[in-house]
């Protein structure tokens, strides 16, 4: 399946004693629930969702990586244009 960022991906990379601990402490961080932070780990590549970017930097800070490096996307200037037109039609 293909998720918008790779949140959980670089999680499951870490020794599992670790995992743990950062998937009950980061929606504490970010003060959110473990539901949301869940959710924020499984938005689909297609969703309109986004993580917030505030929240994506700090997990990204967590995690010792860069916002971009959990990215799964890219945008093209071809990609804005084509939605600038579908929002005015």
């Amino acid at each position: 399946m293909n998720f918008k960022y790779n949140i959980k991906e670089k999680m499951l990379r870490l020794p599992m004693i670790d995992y743990k601990k950062v998937r009950k402490e980061l929606p504490k961080l970010l003060g959110k629930t473990l539901r949301t932070f869940d959710r924020y780990c499984s938005i689909k590549l297609d969703e309109f969702t986004d993580v917030p970017a505030q929240d994506l930097d700090i997990i990204a800070t967590y995690l010792n990586c860069t916002a971009n490096d959990l990215k799964n996307y890219f945008i093209t200037k071809m990609g804005i244009i084509k939605h600038k037109i579908t929002q005015h039609h």
